[in-house]
């Protein structure tokens, strides 16, 4: 009897420290701490995600404006004529991130902020 309650107690301390994990399961305030600590296709999954995100938002608004455009036909105008909020590769924005985060003072910028700055720094040079 003793060793099942070892055992319970061993589960809540283990799910009561695993819990504190999804404080953010969106990943909204992650930094680049965390995104040092991710592995190549979390980081992949994790830009992949965002531009996802971005871009099924900026197409319900587009409905929501015009509701003749279903949300599925703006989500391909927006892929089609490359004008997301965040227009660039999953791979573009994964290594402009790794480069960013190389430097230590910018390891506790969010990672959403360093997307809006590496989009525009981009934008800027191509101009």
């Amino acid at each position: 009897m003793r060793r099942y309650w070892m055992l319970v107690a061993a589960i809540v301390l283990a799910a009561g420290s695993t819990a504190g994990a999804f404080e953010d399961p969106h990943g909204v305030g992650y930094d680049g701490h965390d995104w040092k600590a991710m592995s190549e296709q979390a980081k992949l999954a994790y830009v992949a995600g965002f531009l996802a995100g971005s871009a099924a938002d900026q197409a319900v608004r587009m409905h929501q404006a015009n509701p003749k455009l279903s949300v599925d036909a703006a989500v391909a105008q927006i892929i089609r004529g490359h004008t997301g909020a965040f227009p660039y590769s999953v791979n573009v924005y994964k290594n402009r991130l790794d480069d960013y985060y190389f430097d230590v003072p910018n390891q506790p910028d969010k990672i959403f902020h360093a997307i809006v700055r590496e989009t525009e720094t981009i934008k800027e040079n191509t101009r």
